[in-house]
């Protein structure tokens, strides 16, 4: 039924707990499991207008990679996936756009993620991700709340 599952991770204990149910989901059905992380690169265009922003430096970029691979191997061990195939990818770009464009690609039969991020506070500004993932995904999506 769910031969490829997506789980985009940020490093939350909501997403730590979306890539938990998805690994359970992935255990039944034999399924393969995408941990996706999106380094969210519109933070870098809030920081001012252009003629204030401060150069973005080659080392700030490194630092938001290496940012990102550290959410999806602390999300790997949190997960202990002994019993089924996990990959993990890092993307950068706005988190919905990637979530959705990755799950077009694949194309992924089922989508995992938190019921809310690392940007709780912003999300009631702007809208959550996962709310965007749900009216956009061509494919199912389940929230996982938390505990």
């Amino acid at each position: 039924m769910f031969k490829n599952i997506l789980v985009p991770v940020d490093g939350s204990h909501y997403s730590a707990n979306a890539a938990i149910k998805a690994v359970c989901i992935a255990k039944k059905y034999g399924s393969k499991v995408k941990l996706l992380h999106v380094v969210n690169h519109s933070q870098l265009y809030s920081l001012g207008p252009a003629q204030s922003m401060p150069v973005i430096t080659n080392t700030m970029l490194e630092a938001l990679n290496k940012g990102g691979q550290s959410i999806l191997e602390d999300t790997l061990k949190a997960i202990n996936p002994l019993t089924v195939m996990v990959e993990a990818e890092l993307a950068w770009g706005t988190p919905a756009n990637v979530i959705l464009e990755k799950a077009r690609e694949k194309p992924y039969d089922l989508i995992v993620m938190g019921s809310r991020g690392l940007g709780a506070m912003l999300s009631l500004l702007q809208g959550s991700v996962s709310e965007r993932v749900v009216k956009l995904s061509t494919c199912p999506v389940m929230i996982v709340k938390d505990r």
